[in-house]
């Protein structure tokens, strides 16, 4: 990987948590804090696309996370990993699966 890839990926994770949270923000403002729920738990569930979408994510989260804890494990990088899942929960998986390839990237670049 080359600097410019880190920084593209990097660049990703960052524009992924504006747009993630220029979402999520304003409808916890608006509804509150417990409807940040609804984000997991709410209507979403209530329509079969919703359930079908939810499903994907949940296994996109978990067989991303089951891969990243090994590669962080193999590229001694288990603390960035911690960050990566603290990511998904707080920002999204969309956050965090670039921001840990970006680290991912700058560690393979710099032990190269």
């Amino acid at each position: 990987m080359t600097l410019s890839e880190e920084r593209r990926l990097m660049a990703l994770a960052a524009a992924a948590g504006v747009a993630q949270n220029a979402i999520a923000l304003p409808y916890v403002a608006q509804n509150g804090p417990r409807s940040a729920a609804d984000f997991f738990v709410g209507k979403i569930w209530s329509t079969v696309p919703g359930r079908f979408a939810m499903v994907d994510l949940i296994l996109v989260v978990v067989g991303f996370h089951l891969w990243a804890r090994a590669e962080a494990g193999r590229l001694g990088i288990r603390g960035w990993w911690w960050v990566s899942v603290l990511m998904t929960f707080t920002v999204g998986i969309g956050t965090a699966i670039p921001f840990f390839l970006g680290i991912r990237a700058r560690t393979i670049r710099s032990t190269t």
